[in-house]
């Protein structure tokens, strides 16, 4: 008689070795996927970025009466990118008022009428299902190669410090529809990349102020890159000169940092939990005692509180939020931000509306120290200031229905990166 057989227990076996293996080697699996994403982004070919330069929409903060809109919207034309701009409502006096919240009056009026846009593209994103969004003032100036070299090997700098989640390489990803182009979300809250200056400390009327101890950028975590769009160090602001020879960095080469003293908002993107936090709590819609005045200045604010904040995460949080309860979901008492240095968007010379509206009010109004720095190699170069071959002073406009100049601008200009101004034709 046969003895009776006995179900080998392979399979079971099988299985539990799988998962010993799977937790002994799970932290090697997280090292060996950083290694292989260092390795990609080390490499000369960068990700393309798509119609909104890698973020999930381009929001523009614009009045509907502004003149600036139609130089803007030409420039976006020009270098295929998508911007979404929403409708403003038509602000009160009481809604002035309101914000200014009982505050004193030498707060411009302007700053308040600015700061009331920014919020306004804020909740326009956070009533969109988007994850990221970049916002852009409307008087900025950018490169014609802004879409086809600069925000690639931006975005690649971002990666390389921020990973994307494995499933979310931007090298699996061939719709053009990748949400962390710019790295993971959840390790950063705010990107800087458009400036007026992150010069590693205070700017005042007399300049900017110096420091004790030399910068040194290995005190933060950086990522310095070749940038061949970028123009040389001569060309560059004044301050920006200084700062870059001060950290060492050369001729065509830009850093993406930790923000340390950031100025102006007119190019900033956020997350979601980001921008709920500047409506809420960090640059909230009304102006309180000792509190910012201006909007750009909150931001600052927000970032100094967020400075400790390890980004990514790390194992630990020296500077958590203060609420234990919201540390789920928020990972600072501020924001985690990082700048571009120098900037790919910077505002297009000429006076501010925040002064034009102070001007109509009887407020006094003088050029800003940075703005001032940089008068004289702005009509030296005629070009925006750290900007290499921009669309301010208009070559490269055309006439509303002209589309075949619109064609042949956004191939030779927009795609191919010439910068068809006299004496100017840069390489394809």
């Amino acid at each position: 008689m046969l003895a009776p057989s006995r179900k080998r227990p392979l399979p079971l076996l099988l299985f539990v070795v799988l998962i010993v293996v799977f937790f002994y080697y799970r932290d090697d699996a997280d090292r060996i996927y950083l290694q292989w994403a260092s390795a990609i982004e080390a490499l000369p070919e960068k990700a393309p970025a798509n119609a909104t330069l890698g973020f999930g929409a381009i929001v523009v903060v614009s009045k509907s009466e502004s003149d600036r809109r139609h130089s803007l919207l030409q420039a976006a034309n020009v270098t295929n990118i998508d911007l979404t701009i929403p409708q403003q409502p038509e602000w009160t006096e009481g809604d002035v008022q309101k914000f200014r919240n009982k505050q004193e009056n030498d707060v411009q009026r302007g700053s308040i009428l600015a700061w009331m846009g920014h919020h306004h593209a804020l909740r326009w994103f956070l009533d969109s299902d988007l994850e990221t969004a970049l916002i852009l003032e409307d008087d900025v100036d950018w490169d014609v190669r802004l879409r086809s070299v600069q925000v690639p090997l931006a975005a690649s700098a971002a990666r390389s410090l921020l990973p994307p989640a494995r499933s979310s390489s931007p090298w699996a990803h061939t719709n053009g529809n990748n949400t962390q182009y710019w790295g993971n979300p959840a390790s950063w809250d705010l990107l800087y990349l458009g400036h007026c200056g992150d010069y590693f400390n205070e700017v005042t009327e007399k300049g900017l102020v110096s420091q004790n101890r030399p910068w040194n950028l290995s005190d933060i975590p950086h990522a310095v890159y070749d940038d061949p769009s970028l123009p040389l160090k001569t060309d560059l602001h004044p301050f920006t000169e200084t700062l870059f020879d001060t950290l060492g960095v050369d001729d065509h080469q830009r850093v993406l940092h930790r923000s340390k003293f950031p100025l102006c908002s007119f190019g900033y993107a956020v997350t979601r939990p980001a921008a709920e936090r500047l409506l809420a709590d960090l640059a909230p819609p009304s102006l309180r005692p000792k509190g910012a005045r201006a909007f750009d200045v909150a931001l600052l604010h927000a970032c100094n509180k967020g400075a400790q904040t390890p980004s990514p995460p790390g194992p630990k949080n020296p500077k958590p939020h203060p609420n234990p309860r919201l540390r789920h979901k928020y990972a600072s008492a501020g924001l985690r931000c990082w700048t571009v240095n120098s900037e790919l968007f910077h505002h297009m010379p000429g006076a501010s509306q925040i002064a034009a509206i102070g001007d109509a009010m009887g407020e006094k109004h003088g050029i800003p120290p940075v703005d001032l720095a940089g008068q004289n190699q702005v009509a030296l170069r005629n070009e925006t200031t750290n900007i290499g071959c921009g669309f301010w002073g208009g070559a490269f406009s055309f006439h509303d229905g002209d589309t075949a100049r619109l064609r042949y601008l956004q191939e030779e200009v927009g795609r191919k990166g010439r910068c068809l101004k006299t004496g100017r034709d840069l390489p394809e």
